[in-house]
């Protein structure tokens, strides 16, 4: 982690598959400054859904280029033949990427148990939410003494917990042993933290500003989104039916973006007050030439996203570098 008087922030965003995006610009990175050692950089990592995934396996030492590999090889394993009988259940199951996070988590990781978040090589913010008491939960770290109680949580499953969009995938469940202990703990019906916080960034700020102390012109801040689509075809409808809502998830895609909307416009205006904050936000804009679900399999669509997030790193690249990768 970072030694220096700033805190160093990564914020990486949800949108299922589109994770391409941010883990291609990530991996351009690790080819400047050496795989697996991204988290060397940052004091925190924060990440929602796909962003949560990424978030983990980086705080592991798991090159982002590894999980830019699992998502692209893998994405018609985790987007299976789409299950229609919506009153029974989400459009697909959850097993495969289970069994695809657990490897790939188990595989970095020196002991023969599945890592835990305690095993996170910089401080975590993993945001979930729990249909059990209906509350917003942040899985984190142990970084202050407080925070007692998620170290135990297997990666796998906080990866999980982020990663269940409603409709895509059912919520998760799951049980697990405390660490040095016979105690089982329940894990039970989590879902994506993209419901209310698609976009960490805030989340991540108020953690280094109130238990970590820091004044917000000591923060340097790197947030990553995985792409807006634009809704602007207002003029051609004259009703918004259920089914216009419905059909391709536009709903929850119109959530999810705007709750990332809002907390990038809010941080701006921080950062308009207070120059010496370092704030930058890498993100795309779709429009009707190019379309990419959340579930997108089609692989020239995914090979061009990744050659989008190529162009954009040749743009951004020397400033990124230069703010948040020039010192450890």
């Amino acid at each position: 982690m970072s030694d220096q008087k700033r805190l160093k922030i990564l914020s990486i965003d949800g949108g299922g598959i589109k994770g391409i995006f941010p883990a291609k610009f990530l991996a351009l990175i690790e080819e400047e400054i050496g795989e697996g050692q991204i988290h060397k950089y940052f004091d925190i990592i924060s990440g929602t859904s796909t962003g949560g995934i990424i978030a983990l396996a980086l705080s592991l030492g798991i090159p982002a280029k590894r999980i830019l590999e699992l998502y692209k090889d893998n994405a018609n394993v985790i987007f299976r033949k789409k299950r229609y009988n919506i009153f029974k259940h989400s459009f697909y199951s959850n097993k495969p990427l289970e069994k695809l996070l657990k490897e790939i988590f188990k595989e970095f990781h020196s002991d023969d148990e599945d890592p835990r978040i305690l095993d996170a090589k910089t401080k975590l913010l993993i945001p979930i939410y729990s249909l059990m008491d209906g509350s917003t939960q942040v899985l984190k770290t142990p970084h202050t003494s407080d925070l007692i109680l998620d170290k135990h949580i297997p990666m796998y499953m906080a990866a999980m917990a982020t990663a269940a969009a409603p409709t895509f995938f059912n919520s998760y469940s799951n049980s697990f042993k405390k660490i040095d202990s016979s105690t089982i703990e329940n894990f039970t019906n989590k879902v994506d933290g993209g419901v209310y916080a698609n976009n960490p960034s805030m989340i991540a700020l108020v953690e280094a500003q109130t238990r970590l102390e820091k004044e917000l012109s000591d923060i340097d801040l790197l947030s990553l989104g995985t792409g807006q689509k634009v809704f602007y075809n207002a003029k051609k409808k004259k009703e918004w039916q259920v089914s216009y809502w419905i059909w391709k998830k536009r709903i929850i895609e119109l959530f999810m973006q705007s709750q990332s909307q809002i907390v990038h416009n809010s941080i701006s205006v921080l950062n308009n007050f207070n120059t010496d904050f370092n704030y930058k936000r890498i993100d795309l804009q779709y429009d009707d030439d190019f379309k990419v679900a959340m579930d997108e399999k089609d692989t020239t669509k995914l090979e061009i996203l990744a050659e989008k997030a190529t162009r954009e790193y040749q743009n951004k690249c020397k400033d990124v570098l230069d703010t948040y990768f020039s010192n450890k």
